[in-house]
């Protein structure tokens, strides 16, 4: 058994992608991801546009699949996802109730 430190039993990492601090956002790349989302972009897209953007950026593809989920989220307010789906598919005539 190798001690390296007292508190983490393991090597240090050669890279930090993946890491969560190293892989948040700024608060220009949040509002990019927000613009992008909003303009229905893929997420894979919106991070190699992120990537051109900063050359040291080491997001991951599941980052902006989070960071998206979590924006559209703050939008619904209080509603559930399946609140949201069917005030959705009403504004856009998908549903159509009628009393028989």
């Amino acid at each position: 058994m190798k001690l390296i430190c007292g508190s983490h039993n393991h090597e240090l990492a050669n890279t930090l992608v993946g890491h969560p601090y190293a892989g948040r956002f700024t608060y220009s790349e949040k509002s990019m991801l927000m613009d992008m989302t909003d303009n229905v972009v893929k997420s894979k897209n919106i991070l190699l546009t992120m990537k051109d953007y900063n050359e040291k950026n080491v997001t991951t593809i599941k980052q902006v699949y989070n960071a998206r989920y979590l924006y559209r989220k703050s939008e619904w307010g209080d509603k559930t996802e399946m609140q949201q789906l069917m005030i959705l598919l009403e504004q856009d005539m998908y549903v159509h109730w009628s009393n028989f």
